[in-house]
């Protein structure tokens, strides 16, 4: 009964570290939209309304990895942040326009490989 609970507790924690990834990703696409008129003037600090995305959604995942680490171990779950890259590359191609080739594609690959192995591990 224990290891079931355990189990479910792992794959809450996991779909928690996705959301978290998610978030901080759409953060980072936030942040570059706000770099394009940022600077260092009262006006570029305060008027920019895509930096508080930036930082709303970069908070909001720190929040939800901090709840998705109650549900299992740090050495299992911190492996999955890096699907963060897959995110960032993703909307970079889409909402960026951004062009993506075959070196891009391969490190992508071998980010999954590493998450389905080291997730598959627990």
């Amino acid at each position: 009964m224990q290891k079931m609970k355990n189990s479910k507790n792992l794959k809450f924690g996991i779909i928690l570290i996705v959301l978290c990834t998610l978030f901080t990703a759409f953060g980072q696409l936030f942040f570059k939209y706000g770099s394009e008129t940022f600077s260092f003037t009262l006006d570029g600090l305060f008027a920019n309304p895509f930096i508080y995305l930036g930082f709303f959604f970069y908070g909001m995942g720190a929040i939800i990895l901090m709840i998705a680490l109650k549900h299992g171990d740090l050495s299992l779950l911190y492996p999955f942040v890096s699907l963060n890259f897959i995110w960032v590359t993703l909307l970079s191609v889409i909402k960026l326009g951004e062009h993506i080739n075959s070196f891009k594609v391969n490190a992508v690959i071998l980010v999954i490989l590493g998450v389905v192995f080291i997730g598959g591990s627990g």
